[in-house]
């Protein structure tokens, strides 16, 4: 969630931004532009794609891989279920890749091996996309090699059982292997899928790729619905991704469009005049107010509950408040990040999710884990300062206070400037 609005902090009818600035008060008004973005159809529409993290070896996000979300066909699925899934992928990749690709990450998709002489690939490369996929046999593996030839990213599966791939090993850029295969001494970067264990991960070269629960968090808890892991998905897109790939969530999810609508519309999104569309209201509030409008939409859900709205309203009152603790002079990061982890230290309740899990799946930065974990750090102390202010706790708020060097009464007038401010989200949330 960078800052990267010209306007300085301001009170003038709602809005949350809290760019970093000397100006005392956190809430201020979001001005934007027209667009025009082309609609997609509505059978795509009901198709959820997801995009699944992968991590380097210091845990930082590197790439993604398009999925979809809740569908996958086990291995020995009926070929006609596995054939639709695959054109539902390719067909929701379609779509994005018509709206361009504009994130900064790669994106991986997992075809078969009759997709490759197909004319897809060449329909829908772009420079971000890597198509990963099993090589049988040497009538595939000459396909591969004319694609890559033809300038796309192809990333085959290296299989100790299958001689086709091995013996090309030095002809890749990329290799998919499992994270129990013994490592190969080769040039191309490694995609490592299946590590759920630290021991398994550090078997493996440094400047591989890691899919897995150990870095993604453990397996969906049964008990999460539906709705929460859509909620989940736009949380880290919101959090990571350009606008633009917020404006592709929204087409491939359109019911969860009228209430982003009716945030961005609200006194909380500050619009200087209503949006018609979520593209247009996207644009509109730009990068940073777009992210945290579309952050409180995944903590309040697309039907709020009693419930998810005291949590999303929470949520935007400790983001405000410890962005205001910032500029009067706590020790932080940024006024941004401290913004962000007021936002998220409601997220475990709302999503139902342990804090390690979302820290792992949200890709969270370290300054924002640690104050998350409860780990001592300037933003944990403003987290904890928060939650006194919540609780009326005179006393820990007066040592805090100290500890801080900010007279109590403005503490005070901070949270008080904070919860008013963040009041107008629950009628928007109605």
């Amino acid at each position: 969630m960078s800052s990267d609005d010209p306007h300085p902090s301001r009170i003038v009818g709602g809005g949350i931004n809290t760019r970093d600035s000397e100006q005392p008060i956190v809430v201020t008004q979001m001005l934007g532009i027209d667009n025009s973005d082309p609609v997609r159809e509505e059978a795509l529409r009901a198709r959820f794609l997801s995009f699944d993290p992968l991590f380097d070896a210091a845990s930082n996000l590197v790439a993604h891989q398009l999925v979809l979300r809740g569908r996958a066909a086990p291995a020995d699925a009926p070929p006609q279920r596995r054939q639709m899934e695959e054109d539902m992928l390719l067909t929701g990749l379609y779509s994005l890749t018509q709206g361009s690709l504009t994130g900064a990450l790669p994106l991986l998709v997992r075809i078969s091996a009759g997709v490759l002489f197909s004319d897809i690939p060449r329909q829908l490369n772009h420079r971000q996309l890597i198509w990963c996929v099993d090589i049988d046999n040497e009538q595939h593996l000459g396909r591969a090699l004319a694609l890559q030839e033809a300038g796309l990213t192809i990333c085959p599966t290296l299989n100790p059982d299958n001689a086709v791939v091995q013996e090309s090993a030095s002809e890749w850029r990329y290799l998919t292997c499992r994270a129990d295969d013994t490592p190969p001494a080769v040039a191309a970067r490694l995609v490592v899928e299946g590590v759920r264990h630290a021991h398994t991960q550090a078997r493996w070269p440094e400047n591989a790729w890691f899919r897995g629960s150990f870095f993604s968090g453990d397996t969906q808890p049964a008990e999460i619905s539906h709705d929460q892991a859509v909620q989940l998905d736009l949380l880290a897109i919101a959090l990571r991704e350009p606008v633009e790939t917020l404006v592709q969530f929204f087409r491939l999810n359109p019911d969860m469009a009228p209430r982003l609508l009716a945030i961005a519309n609200s006194q909380v999104g500050g619009l200087s005049r209503p949006a018609e569309s979520t593209a247009h209201a996207l644009v509109m509030l730009g990068s940073q107010r777009a992210s945290r409008v579309a952050a409180l939409l995944a903590l309040a859900g697309k039907h709020p509950t009693e419930a998810t709205r005291h949590y999303a309203v929470t949520a935007l009152t400790r983001a405000l408040f410890m962005g205001k603790i910032t500029r009067l002079g706590a020790p932080a990061e940024s006024a941004s990040a401290a913004f962000e982890i007021g936002l998220l230290s409601i997220a475990p309740h709302a999503l139902s999710l342990p804090v390690e899990t979302l820290i792992r799946k949200l890709g969270l930065s370290a300054t924002s884990a640690r104050a998350l974990s409860a780990h001592p750090s300037p933003e944990g102390t403003m987290l904890q300062l928060t939650y006194a202010c919540e609780n009326n706790d005179a006393d820990t708020l007066a040592a805090y206070a100290q500890k801080l060097e900010i007279p109590l009464h403005q503490i005070s007038v901070a949270y008080l400037d904070a919860l008013i401010a963040a009041s107008a989200l629950d009628s928007a949330l109605h």
